[in-house]
């Protein structure tokens, strides 16, 4: 399979660990690779680096390559625009870490998606951590929790994906009664809630991780996130599984629920934590 990375600039640890990866884990796929990016990092040429394709344009990968990666996990602003130069082709594309930055940039590539044919899936990592394996994804549960760390903008999707790895997709409205810095969100899916906090702060990531716990018939089932090289490895398998044909286990849609419900957290904590509808 020929592969193509498309990213703002792919001096990034993502770039670096599925790399890494391909040559490794997963040598045994045939991956051959061509990439691109669209501002390279200063004094740093990836691609001659570590020897790997270069491309001159997003259209070239896109001609080249069996499926996508659009990976920018630092710069999410740029999947829609790569997203439009993408689609079109038909090919199985994969976005790395969240759709997109902004609901209405995900409601476009969802549509457009689906209008061309196009096969997309995008995914944190951690929805794919070894220690959430057993977890439900929307079974019967009574009540949950997810811990995460890092600034929301960037980060909160991992702690999201994590809740969502607990308590399943369909979540009705959301509350956000934390501070910019200390992020306490609700999810309300009507049979059940979902809280999720997630801090910042220079050590957060030693001392908190990610976390999640949920209630079963009175009784409570907990994972710590500890295998984090792991998260990445089954991530990537379940990306190449899916640029071969196998159906994902989060659809479109529910991407496109995890940007809604990242965005209504900044609504409802804008508006001093009230709640905010999403069906």
């Amino acid at each position: 399979m020929k592969l193509g990375f498309v990213d703002h600039h792919l001096a990034n640890y993502h770039a670096d660990v599925f790399l890494k990866l391909l040559r490794s884990t997963y040598a045994d796929r045939g991956v051959d690779l061509i990439a691109y990016e669209s501002d390279p990092a200063s004094g740093d040429d990836w691609c001659d680096r570590n020897q790997v394709a270069r491309a001159e344009s997003v259209g070239e990968v896109v001609d080249r390559s069996d499926a996508i990666l659009i990976l920018a996990p630092d710069n999410l602003d740029a999947h829609a625009r790569f997203a439009e130069q993408v689609l079109p082709a038909g090919k199985p594309v994969v976005f790395d870490k969240l759709l997109a930055d902004r609901v209405v940039d995900a409601r476009m590539i969802i549509e457009r998606a689906d209008r061309h044919g196009t096969p997309i899936f995008s995914s944190s990592a951690l929805r794919y951590a070894a220690e959430l394996a057993d977890a439900p994804s929307g079974g019967p549960i009574e009540s949950g929790f997810a811990r995460g760390y890092g600034a929301w903008a960037g980060y909160g999707i991992h702690t999201l994906a994590v809740a969502t790895r607990v308590g399943g997709f369909g979540v009705r409205r959301v509350i956000d009664t934390g501070t910019a810095e200390d992020r306490n969100v609700t999810l309300d899916y009507g049979s059940h809630r979902i809280t999720v906090d997630c801090h910042s702060g220079a050590n957060a990531g030693d001392v908190l991780g990610w976390s999640a716990g949920y209630r079963v018939g009175g009784e409570w089932r907990t994972a710590t996130v500890t295998d984090y090289p792991g998260i990445y490895r089954r991530t990537l398998g379940v990306y190449l599984d899916f640029c071969a044909g196998v159906t994902p286990d989060q659809t479109p849609q529910q991407a496109g629920e995890l940007v809604e419900v990242h965005a209504a957290a900044d609504r409802s904590l804008a508006a001093g934590g009230s709640w905010i509808e999403l069906r």
